[in-house]
């Protein structure tokens, strides 16, 4: 996943900007050097060369997290909340058999026929 070569370059970089650094005739100028010659352009680097990897780290857990069931940092379900095209999601009464509604009708109503509601 990570290209350790090139955090050989990037150290080899670092160590000759710091030779250039300390070769300076202030510590101002060889602070300021250091800082855009040798830190600035190494830390651009390696955050762009690592982009690949953040985006392959992100799918993953997002993966394991879709999988685990377990809502994720902003606390919203995983799964899909929306029925995919074409299909329709089942209600809550489909196929259940129909009962009284109200706790006053129980005693009176017959015995459910078996019709699907």
């Amino acid at each position: 996943m990570h290209n350790y070569r090139m955090y050989i370059i990037a150290i080899g970089w670092l160590y000759v900007t710091l030779l250039i650094a300390v070769n300076e005739a202030s510590v101002v100028a060889g602070v300021i050097s250091f800082v855009f010659y040798g830190l600035l352009p190494c830390s651009i680097l390696l955050w762009m060369s690592g982009s690949k990897v953040r985006r392959q780290r992100r799918a993953y857990r997002e993966a394991m997290q879709a999988k685990s069931g377990q809502p994720d940092q902003a606390g919203h379900a995983p799964g899909d909340a929306v029925a995919p095209v074409g299909e329709e999601t089942p209600g809550i009464g489909d196929g259940a058999q129909s009962t009284a509604v109200d706790g006053d009708d129980a005693g009176s109503v017959q015995p459910p026929t078996g019709e699907r509601v």
